[in-house]
Parts: C-alpha cells; sequence; structure tokens
C-alpha cells in the first residue's frame, strides 16, 4: 500500500511539473549549464545513484528549458576541450541564461584542469580568466545572461568534522600548485564583473551543519546498501533535488532575471517522494580469478596483473591505450597509472578505488610476509595518488567498474596534500580509514621506500620506511571466504619499479 501511495504522489507530482512548465505563455526560456559532476547527469549501477543538481534544477521553475551540458571530472579549463563546450558556442544566444558551475575539479593538481586562484583575469592559467573569457563573455557576446555559482559542499563524514579546508575548497599550496579559496574567487569574480553569484557553498554549508553527518547521508549517492559506501562529493536525487531548490529559493530573492521563472510556491523537497534505491541494483556476486587467468598483463606465475575499479573507463585499461604498464623486469616490475605531465588515471577516493595492482592469491588461512622495495620515477602530489603494498578480500580482472571499494589494507602514501600525510590505512565496509600510519616527508621521483606487509591471521602488520610498524586488525574474508589477494599497487598519476619482491607464505 505504501509503495501504491507514493507512486500515486509522485505521479502527481509529474503531472503538475509537466503542466506548469508546458502551460505557461511564451515560448520556455534556455538555461544552459555547465559545471562537473555536481551538476552533470549520470547512469549509474549505484544503490542510490548519482545526480548532479543539474538534473532536477528545471523542476522549480515555470516556462523554461535546461540545457545541462555539465561532466564529471572536467574543470573550467578542461571543459573547453570538449564537445560539449562546443556545441554551448554553437547554441547559446539572446535571451538565454547560462549557469557556470566549477571548481571541485579545478583545484584538482594536475595539468589537464588545474586553475589558479591566486592571480587574476589576465593570467591566462588563472580561475578568474577560465570563468571570464571561456563562459562569462561567451554569454554577453550573445546577449545572454551569466550566473555564477560556488560549488557544493564536500559532505563531512564523521559529526565532529569542521566544514573547513578542502569540505569547503579552500587548498593550500602544493609544490608548484598555489591553492587558494576557489569560492571567494567566484564571489570576487562576480562583483567584479556585475554577474549574479549563486553561493552555493554558503547554501550548502549552513544546510549540512543543521542537519549533521547523519542526516546529510540521505542527501548522497551510496554505492551498495551499506551507509559506509556513501559517496561524500556526489549527490542522489534528493540532494539534487535539495540544491535545486535552495539555488531556486536564492533566485527568487535575488534581482537575476532568472529569478522571475521561479514557481510560485514552490516548497522543501521531501525525502519519501524523491529518495528511492535504484530498481536495478543488484548486490553482485563474486568470482574469484582463476590461477593464471589470462590479463592483458604477462607475468610469471603465481604473480598476475589486473587494472580494475575506477580507472577510466574499460578501453583505458588496455596496454594499447598506454594509461597503464605492469612489466616484469629482471629485477621485479615497473608499475605505472596515469601518464607522467598528462592524463591521471584510477584514485583511492572516499568511496570508489582504481589501480594497477600486481599481485599472488593467497589462502585465506595462511600467514605470510611480503616485502618489496619501490623507486619512484615519477609522481603528482595529489591526495588519490598512491602506491605500495595492498591485500585485498577480492581481485577483479582488468575490468571497468566504479562501485568497487571492497575491503583491504595497504602501506604506502596517501593523501600526499596533507601534512603530515597516510602511510598506513585500510578500507573497511566501504569506508576509508586513514588515521593509522603517518609520516611528514612525501615522496618525490628518485626517492626509494621499502614497504612491507606481515600477516597473522586477520592482524596485517603494516612496515613503511623506516617509521614504527602499524598494526590493523581486518577482516578480509567478506567477498572471498577462500582467499586474500596481496601485492604491488599504483594508483592514478605514478610510476614506480618495484625491486626486491619477496612474498613468504607460511
Amino acid at each position: 500500500m505504501k509503495k501504491i501511495i507514493l507512486a500515486l504522489c509522485v505521479l502527481v507530482m509529474g503531472f503538475a511539473l509537466i503542466s506548469c512548465t508546458s502551460g505557461a505563455s511564451g515560448a520556455p526560456v534556455k538555461v544552459f549549464m555547465v559545471g562537473d559532476s555536481t551538476v552533470s547527469s549520470f547512469n549509474d549501477p549505484f544503490y542510490y545513484p548519482r545526480f548532479g543538481y543539474g538534473t532536477k534544477f528545471g523542476e522549480y521553475f515555470d516556462n523554461i528549458t535546461v540545457v545541462n551540458y555539465a561532466l564529471s571530472g572536467r574543470s573550467s579549463k578542461s571543459f573547453t576541450s570538449e564537445m560539449n563546450y562546443r556545441k554551448l558556442k554553437n547554441e547559446i544566444g539572446k535571451g538565454d541564461f547560462l549557469i557556470i558551475g566549477f571548481g571541485h575539479n579545478d583545484e584538482k593538481n594536475d595539468g589537464e584542469r588545474y586553475t589558479d586562484p591566486t592571480t587574476g583575469i589576465e593570467d591566462t592559467k588563472s580561475f578568474k580568466y577560465y570563468l571570464y573569457e571561456k563562459y562569462i563573455k561567451l554569454a554577453l557576446d550573445v546577449k545572454a545572461t551569466p550566473i555564477l555559482a560556488t560549488p557544493i559542499v564536500r559532505r563531512a563524514a564523521t559529526a565532529d568534522a569542521k566544514y573547513e579546508g578542502s569540505l569547503v575548497h579552500v587548498t593550500k599550496d602544493i609544490d608548484n600548485w598555489k591553492g587558494g579559496d576557489y569560492a571567494q574567487v567566484i564571489r570576487e569574480l562576480g562583483k567584479e564583473k556585475g554577474v549574479y553569484v549563486i553561493d552555493n557553498t554558503k547554501l550548502t554549508k549552513e544546510l549540512y551543519e543543521s542537519l549533521g553527518s547523519e542526516k546529510t547521508l540521505k542527501l548522497h549517492a551510496w554505492l551498495n546498501e551499506k551507509p559506509t559506501s556513501v559517496d561524500n562529493t556526489h549527490l542522489n536525487a534528493y540532494g539534487a533535488h535539495m540544491v535545486s531548490y535552495l539555488m531556486a529559493k536564492d533566485l527568487k530573492a535575488s534581482n537575476s532575471k532568472l529569478g522571475k521563472y521561479v514557481k510560485k510556491d514552490i516548497a522543501e523537497p521531501v525525502e519519501v517522494l524523491v529518495l528511492d534505491k535504484n530498481p536495478n541494483f543488484i548486490i553482485p556476486k563474486y568470482r574469484a580469478p582463476a590461477d593464471n587467468e589470462k590479463t592483458f598483463w604477462k607475468t610469471t606465475s603465481p604473480w598476475m596483473g589486473t587494472v580494475f575499479g575506477d580507472c577510466g573507463d574499460q578501453m583505458s585499461i588496455d596496454p594499447v591505450a598506454g594509461f597503464y604498464a605492469i612489466n616484469e623486469t629482471a629485477s621485479g616490475v615497473n608499475m605505472r597509472s596515469g601518464v607522467e605531465g598528462g592524463k591521471s588515471l584510477g584514485k583511492i577516493a572516499s568511496t570508489s578505488d582504481g589501480m594497477a595492482f600486481y599481485f599472488q592469491k593467497v589462502p585465506a588461512n595462511k600467514d605470510f610476509v611480503l616485502t618489496a622495495k619501490a623507486k619512484v620515477k615519477f609522481i603528482t602530489k595529489n591526495n588519490q595518488v598512491s602506491f605500495g603494498l595492498m591485500v585485498r578480500d577480492d581481485v577483479y580482472i582488468d575490468k571497468y567498474d566504479n562501485s568497487i571499494a571492497s575491503n583491504y589494507v595497504a602501506v604506502g602514501p596517501l593523501k600526499m596534500t596533507a601534512d603530515p600525510i597516510t602511510t598506513s590505512w585500510q578500507r573497511k565496509n566501504g569506508a576509508l580509514d586513514e588515521t593509522k600510519g603517518k609520516v611528514s616527508k612525501c615522496p618525490v621521483a628518485g626517492d626509494t621506500v621499502n614497504f612491507s606487509i606481515t600477516k597473522m591471521g586477520d592482524k596485517y602488520t603494516l612496515v613503511y620506511g623506516n617509521e614504527a610498524p602499524v598494526t590493523i586488525e581486518a577482516n578480509l574474508k567478506e567477498v572471498d571466504k577462500e582467499n586474500v589477494f596481496a601485492g604491488l599497487y599504483t594508483v592514478r598519476n605514478v610510476e614506480v619499479d618495484f625491486s626486491d619482491i619477496v612474498m613468504k607464505i607460511k
């Protein structure tokens, strides 16, 4: 009965939206939207799939047509090389609106996406330059109306976490990458150029602080049915509705011309009406790889190689693409993820992983010691870049799947823009726990680091360089009850020569 009532509510709501948008007088005004994954559309297999706010924005307005050209992973810089940008340039015209929602990826320390938040419009590498020259000016030149939107906050995962720093897009200097307050840059640019700014950073910060970490869980995507799989960056349908509602309220109270299109009596979205799990979600069945199973990578038994997880796309995995490498050498194995000075692929993020992995399958009831030496050939200092040793409860053979976030322990540098960086950590029930080992020095090209992992039952002792050992207790039998998978990994934008690799199974 409850499902029938909810279905009727949604049906009535849908008819109301259709009548509002199509029944208003005059031709609908076009609202173009550009931005990153917090704005864009998705087609996810997740339990609570991702929805950028651009997918729900039009439901709070009368007589508009939303053209959402936002793309996941893009910055104000990298978006300009996309087909969607060329479409925008060809299609936007007099009387249209352009909502500009970048920031999440402009702060990433890679050459493809980074823009400098510390310099002005005259600097062709700056955040202000790209926002103004490539978007604001584009709209103004055809007599369309640009609107800037600051980035939504990233969700704080714990109740005691404060909305500051990277959660609100304030970054620090890292090597040659200048840090700054990206939301404030947008506010300043809006004031300088007389462009209206929807302050999503402020709006969502206030909302999230009022709700607390437990209630904000329901605003974000979940990879699977467990709350620990929550994606702290990306919204779900309810979250997209909520942000769109806040934006509509803001516009209605503003002097922006788009404000007059906001529906007369907009109401805050109701969770029970707009949040529902993916009806096609199926808890995946796991199959362990067979001994000597064929992969893209030529290895010597009992070692195997694979690239899997959130690692770009299926085509990127193939060695022909040149983005990954797992090549055995006379002294060990050369491994690479990404391209030096270019494309970054893979990640260790809050809710998903993508990596190159050189590993052995070990019976779960066996103890072992795995040691290796890693010499860094190149590395990009980024919070999602890593390399080292890992023991997992599952592995997948050359498979792109952005929902993989399984249990493991690892030793290697992580969160490299922090001080100190993380050196020993685990993923437990889908969530990262980075509170274990710490060290102040971040490895750079030319450095060599020694690693070891010792398994004794469910206890794993991790050693990073000359640092004190860290012991983590982990149940790595949740997915594969028969085996664990121990090996070497690289993630995102790093190349390493591993040598002195020794696996001693007891």
